[in-house]
This record gives C-alpha cells, structure tokens and sequence, in this order.
C-alpha cells in the first residue's frame, strides 16, 4: 500500500475544521497505517494552529508565515510531504462513507495523475462534482458548470482540488497548482488540463464520496454586506483565471486563432450585460501579459498532446471503458457460476 496523505488548505477556518476535521482524521483510519492528516494555515488571523495543536494532536500543522491564498497552501502542503499520494480536501468537507481504497486503486492505473471524487452537497443527495466532460467549440471550452452524477468509474476533464486524489510525484513535476490563480479557482482545471497535454490521464472515481458545505471560505454565511463583497469578488476572479487558462495553455495554433477570434464577440456581449468583472478581468490580465507569456513558452515546451487531441482522448477513453465494463457486466451475466 503507497503512502498517503491528506492536505487541507484553511484560512480563518477554525468554526469550520471543528465540524469537520474529525470524520477526515477518521477516514485517515480506513488504511494500515493511517493516512497522515496536515492542515496548512494560510496565515489565518483566528488562531487557527495554536487551536488545532491543541484540540488535535495527531494532525500535522504546517503554519504558513503569509498568505498564499489556495494553491499556494496546496503547493506547501505537496512539497513539504514525502508521501506517494496526496489527497486534497477543502477544509469544508467530509467523507460519507470509505474513500481512500477505490482512489489509491486508480492511481495505480497507468498514466494516470490524478483522480477525482464524487462531490455531494451537504443535503447528501444533489451532485456537486460529477463526471465533466467538455469539448473545444467556437474558441472556448464548452460545457463548463455542467456535471453528470455518472455511476461508474471514468474520466474527467478535470479533478476537482476540493476532493481529488494526486500522485505526488507528478504532482510535484507539474510544478503543482499554478499560483498565478491565487488565491484561488481555476487551478485545479489548469493542473489536469496540464497533464492531460503531457499523456496523462485524469479519473473520474464515484465510488469515493465526500460531502461538500460549500463556499465556506469564499462566501462566508452570516453577514449580507460580507456575503455580497465576496460573491463578486468570485465572479472577478473566475473571469480573470479564466483568461489566465486560455492565455497560458492554449498551445495549439488553430485552438489559439479560434479563442482570438471569438474574443471580440464575448467581450461585445458582456459590454451589453454590463458585465463590470469581465472588463476588470480582462485589465488585470492583460497587465499581466508578460508573465502569462513566458509561462505560455513553457507549456508549449512540455506539452505533448495539442489542445484539440486533448477532447478527443478524454470521449474515446470514457467510451472504452465503458464498453469495457459492460462486456465485463455481459460476461458475468453469461455465467454459469453467476
């Protein structure tokens, strides 16, 4: 059995871990030995750490000196850790029921980085993070919010980074989330999207489920002003990391002539939604273009696979194993045994 160990990123995130962190510890028991549980604190403001040394001695706390904001905490977490696997959880959720067998069993597949698990809301019943599957149309990946509660085991665009299981070493290869998306959203898309162009493959594992609050650092519950700041500045930053993404990964030469030429066309419709965050946005990034170009340099360097082929392998591979697992289900059937 690989060794495991579980990263939570928290900020200011003490009334949260109280309600949480004791079923991740206890699902930490489902292997022999238990996984290592580490809480990295981004500089939290709450007393966060003193509080977790002390209610919870048997997790690691790895205290950040400033704020790094969500993958930066990820990375520090990643790097500082010597285990084989690393499970990343946001510090709102739980398990609900086993987890860690059927994620370290896809691991062991070939060439695959990561693997992402099945997200519920804290009702128990509404998906929150399914099986995605997107496809690259008129400039921009298409598909995007939509998720398919998906019973089998597959693949994914994307691992979610609020339940998703990473080989380390590949992890760390990538150079783990890029902190350019700080302080967070979109990395976790940029990450698999990363691997997916350097052969690798990203799962999808149902068998694994966790419970998810919700928005629990992002959209603190309890003050409408605070509420309000803090869903516009998610929408900012989603429009922002979402130019980062294209900007940076798009590799390809048609895929980058096709995104340019529909540039125009969303800017005019946000313009008449009076869509403000798309334009601060798109200020900030191009006032870090600079940057996004010399790491744009770099993935065009590492990447193997072009952007278009990316879609294309994703769709063939959930075909295959899906027609895989219904010539297993047929062959069972056929049994005489059965």
């Amino acid at each position: 059995m690989p060794t495991i160990e579980i990263v939570i990123p928290t900020w200011n995130g003490r009334r949260i871990l109280a309600d949480c962190l004791p079923k991740v510890i206890e699902c930490g028991r489902e292997l022999d030995p238990p996984a290592l549980v580490t809480i990295v604190d981004d500089a939290s403001t709450d007393g966060s750490a003193d509080w977790l040394r002390r209610e919870f001695p048997q997790a690691n706390v790895l205290p950040l000196a400033r704020r790094r904001g969500f993958p930066g905490a990820v990375n520090a977490g990643a790097f500082a850790s010597t285990a084989d696997i690393l499970l990343l959880l946001n510090n709102d959720m739980i398990p609900h029921g086993p987890v860690l067998r059927p994620l370290v069993e896809r691991l062991r597949e070939q060439d695959v980085a990561a693997v992402s698990a099945r997200v519920l809301k804290w009702d128990a019943t509404t998906i929150d993070v399914g099986r995605r599957l997107r496809t690259f149309d008129c400039g921009e990946i298409s598909g995007v919010g939509s998720n398919e509660d998906f019973p089998e085991p597959s693949f994914t665009f994307f691992a979610s980074g609020g339940a998703m299981a990473v080989d380390r070493g590949r992890f760390i290869e990538l150079g783990g989330f890029n902190e350019i998306y700080s302080p967070g959203y979109v990395e976790d898309t940029d990450f698999s999207y990363r691997a997916w162009k350097r052969g690798w493959k990203i799962a999808w594992e149902p068998r694994s489920t966790f419970l998810h609050m919700g928005s629990a650092t992002f959209a603190p519950r309890g003050n409408a002003v605070k509420l309000w700041v803090s869903r516009c500045r998610v929408r900012y930053l989603l429009r922002r990391n979402s130019f980062y993404f294209y900007w940076k990964n798009l590799t390809e030469p048609r895929a980058r002539r096709s995104y340019w030429k529909a540039l125009p066309g969303r800017a005019l419709r946000a313009l008449t939604a009076g869509d403000v965050f798309y334009f601060a946005a798109l200020a900030r990034a191009t006032a870090s273009a600079g940057e996004i170009a010399r790491r744009h340099r770099a993935e065009k360097g590492a990447s193997v696979i072009a952007d278009s082929d990316v879609f294309v392998r994703l769709h063939r591979l959930c075909e295959t194993r899906a027609e895989n697992a219904e010539q297993c289900e047929n062959t069972h059937a056929a049994s005489p045994n059965s």
